[in-house]
């Protein structure tokens, strides 16, 4: 397509020269209707030579959003495979490490490829999900720094709440990872402070939203120096949280999650490298 243009720019250099040694000599140019012909049949190709282009400028951000939304796809099934590994393999050491070890080494490479696919494309043209999964995908590669550029990506482009606290809350875990917790902290609050921006929600979205925010924050405060009294504050905010809530099945299970928390911070069982499953992760799961 490249050869293609630059045929077409060399075909307007012939006929542009063509009009000088037409005006050579010639006057007034105005009346010369073969010369206003030339002048016609430029303007069109120049017309058909820029439409061309933009054509191609389309179909190749067509063509790119397309691979990464192949990668984000594949990406998206490798958590789910780990597991599965885990599982299958839990009586083989061996062959589980082997085999997460490649789930590893492709979720590095993918990574690195969609967020490379993804920094090629208009910043518009990239929905605020799709970034979240790439720095999702980063995260697990330990490309913090990467990750946190596109969080703030997924951060500007939200249009809907649950995909901006999702990103905040990731990117407050984040912080808690490079050890830079009063960052986190300020992260996690902008979490809760989430409605003042997006108003109107039912009750309860708006306790599962702090109450996920809270577990969350309670988790990364557990991985500076274990469960300590940060931690369990947090686990009590979001018991208070619950307490004052209306009592229904949705409150229910929220009580299940909670009581979770405190059994593993109170235990010292918690993971604090790797976050819970609702650090980051959108209301929708």
């Amino acid at each position: 397509m490249i050869a293609n243009l630059e045929q077409r720019l060399d075909e307007m250099k012939r006929q542009i020269d063509a009009l000088q040694i037409l005006v050579a000599g010639r006057s007034p140019w105005y009346e010369d209707v073969s010369l206003w012909v030339a002048i016609i049949a430029l303007v069109f190709s120049s017309g058909t030579t820029l439409f061309s282009y933009y054509r191609m400028h389309e179909q190749d951000i067509l063509n790119l959003r397309q691979e990464l939304r192949g990668l984000l796809q594949r990406l998206s099934t490798l958590p789910r495979e780990n597991v599965e590994n885990i599982k299958k393999y839990e009586a083989d050491p061996a062959a589980m490490s082997a085999i997460g070890g490649f789930i590893n080494q492709e979720n590095t490479l993918l990574a690195r490829q969609a967020a490379e696919i993804a920094g090629k494309l208009p910043a518009k043209s990239v929905t605020a999900v799709e970034y979240y999964a790439v720095a999702l995908a980063l995260q697990n590669a330990y490309d913090l720094e990467g990750a946190g550029e596109f969080l703030e990506k997924a951060t500007q482009f939200a249009k809907d709440f649950n995909t901006e606290i999702a990103a905040i809350r990731m990117r407050a875990n984040l912080r808690f990872l490079q050890g830079h917790a009063e960052g986190g902290r300020v992260e996690y609050q902008r979490a809760l402070d989430i409605f003042s921006k997006y108003p109107g929600y039912d009750p309860f979205t708006k306790l599962c939203a702090h109450v996920w925010t809270e577990l969350a924050w309670a988790n990364s405060e557990a991985s500076l120096n274990g469960p300590q009294r940060g931690a369990l504050q947090h686990v009590e905010n979001a018991e208070r949280l619950l307490a004052a809530a209306m009592p229904g099945p949705g409150v229910a299970k929220l009580g299940e999650q909670v009581s979770q928390a405190r059994a593993l911070m109170t235990t010292g069982a918690a993971s604090p490298a790797a976050g819970p499953q609702w650090a980051g992760a959108p209301l929708a799961n």
